[in-house]
């Protein structure tokens, strides 16, 4: 099945330079509208529902970035499918988190669960990985074991953090979680890029793109992470949702660290006002919050600093600030 380039993209990501991937950005719209349309209306409504939703599109862009950089040498219309695969994946999982978290709103949007029920959305998010899987059936078996494992590694950081809430999680098992719920599909965005950009490229530079596409993942986690506490919830994105669903993120764990008296209130999923302000401050004075976003920087800033070896380019300087929007982000 072809993709057509008709559908307005629809991306949160306003960089200077972008328009050089505007005709492929709208390729994956119109792709994830075609695997996702469907002749009966309630399931097809389900998938509009999803789309419209506007998300930044980070995954599928970082592809496409990658893609063009490389020269193109791979098949256009097998890149646009995988591409519009990765966001499929995220919004399986976004789906399934919305049930799990018992998140009323999304980028200042109902969540499906809420306007239909959670038994629909978990379906709907199963019938999302089903897509995924099928349209994967017509690429070669090493691109179907790449994309199935990182589902399976998408899969096992939801479970390892399921298995955590509630208790206080080691660093290890906090960053055990992000490589795999959240960094590891980020880098294999990146790497399908990579490998439909120049298929003749070496598995070592092929390795490479995907260690950064880790760094930048683990770095918009812990940026997340941050916004969750210090964010503005006017944005979209409403604040306080780790805590209350009894996840302990990096800033919450070395706060515990280094006083262990808050430990208990960490633990309150049920926080009021006086305890969310008492919390911030504190990450504030010990230096916390501006640590984790130095670390986040830092992180970005070693992402770019492994892909220096591309050739300079408009394009180049698109995907470093891509990159770099990460850190700047408020929702």
């Amino acid at each position: 099945m072809l993709c057509r380039y008709h559908t307005p993209v629809m991306t949160g990501i306003a960089i200077k330079g972008f328009e050089q991937v505007w005709a492929e950005l709208e390729g994956v719209e119109t792709c994830l509208a075609e695997i996702l349309g469907h002749p009966l209306p309630f399931i097809d409504n389900l998938g509009r529902f999803l789309l419209d939703a506007k998300g930044k599109r980070l995954r599928p862009a970082l592809s496409v970035l990658f893609y063009k950089l490389l020269g193109e040498k791979g098949d256009r219309n097998e890149l646009l499918r995988l591409a519009s695969l990765m966001e499929l994946i995220h919004l399986a999982t976004l789906v399934h988190d919305d049930v799990i978290d018992l998140a009323d709103t999304r980028r200042g949007r109902p969540t499906l669960h809420t306007q239909t029920s959670n038994q629909v959305a978990v379906l709907e998010g199963d019938y999302l990985f089903v897509q995924v899987f099928k349209t994967l059936s017509d690429f070669p078996k090493p691109t179907r074991d790449l994309v199935i494992g990182t589902v399976e590694r998408v899969l096992e950081g939801e479970l390892l953090q399921e298995s955590l809430r509630g208790i206080l999680p080691t660093e290890t098992q906090y960053d055990d979680v992000v490589k795999g719920k959240t960094a590891s599909l980020i880098a294999t965005s990146c790497l399908v890029g990579s490998q439909w950009g120049d298929p003749t490229l070496s598995e070592e530079t092929h390795q490479r793109v995907y260690d950064a596409g880790m760094m930048i993942g683990q770095a918009f986690q812990l940026i997340d992470d941050l916004l969750d506490v210090f964010g503005d919830a006017r944005l979209g994105k409403p604040l306080w949702g780790d805590l209350q669903g009894g996840w302990l993120t990096l800033p919450m764990i070395q706060l515990a660290e280094q006083t262990p008296e808050l430990q208990s209130l960490l633990l309150n999923t049920e926080l009021d006002e006086a305890q969310q302000n008492q919390l911030r401050a504190t990450l504030d004075k010990l230096g916390i919050h501006g640590e984790m976003e130095t670390k986040a920087h830092q992180m970005l800033d070693q992402a770019i600093e492994n892909l220096s070896w591309l050739p300079e380019s408009e394009l180049r300087t698109t995907l470093f600030e891509t990159i770099n929007f990460i850190a700047k982000r408020r929702h």
